[in-house]
């Protein structure tokens, strides 16, 4: 058994926030070696009909598998971060899971996520992303909108660096990007978190 780490919880806007030590750096490398060991696939854009290569939104790789066990550890160790949204609790995470893999130049361009169902009917509401490693130069993830003060356009971003073993959280609206990366590789798991009422 690992020893427990502490776990610090960063607000950074009322829907993006990030937990430190979800995992450890020993459980993040051999997450990344089992997605080496999977092998990785050039990772499609979800659309209306369907999955659909778009290199000029993403063109990093990705390995898609399902976990039942490893997103129940991933739901026991955010659990008693997650806010309640729109009057809903947070009741689990998706077993669904992606690993990321960005080489230099690689990136995922802005976007939203979208929201998915499991066989209960619960929906998800938050994105879960934990870094798996941070010696890569660049590639963080960047939120992004506009609001108008005093009459004026202003352009709002919050940057989150890759951290090992952080969880990056926020709602599935929110537009955000992978920005390339310069230097070295970067790892991301991704799943997302179910709501429901009761």
């Amino acid at each position: 058994m690992r020893p427990s780490l502490t776990r610090q919880l960063k607000q950074i806007d009322d829907d993006i926030f990030t937990v430190s030590n979800i995992f450890d750096g020993a459980e993040c490398l051999e997450l990344v070696a089992r997605a080496e060991s999977i092998g990785f696939e050039a990772a499609s854009v979800r659309t209306p009909s369907g999955p659909k290569m778009m290199t000029h939104i993403r063109n990093n790789d990705r390995v898609v598998f399902n976990d039942v066990q490893l997103a129940d550890e991933m739901w026991k160790r955010i659990r008693s971060f997650l806010p309640v949204l729109d009057g809903q609790n947070a009741c689990g995470v998706d077993s669904q899971l992606r690993i990321y893999r960005y080489y230099p130049g690689q990136r995922f361009n802005r976007h939203k996520d979208g929201a998915v169902s499991n066989e209960l009917g619960q929906t998800s509401k938050l994105s879960y992303l934990i870094y798996l490693n941070d010696d890569c130069d660049g590639g963080s993830t960047t939120f992004c909108h506009y609001c108008d003060v005093s009459g004026t356009r202003e352009k709002i971003e919050f940057i989150v660096m890759p951290a090992t073993g952080t969880a990056l959280l926020f709602r599935h609206e929110r537009w955000h990007e992978g920005t390339p990366i310069a230097a070295g590789v970067k790892y991301v798991l991704r799943s997302d978190v179910f709501y429901a009422t009761g």
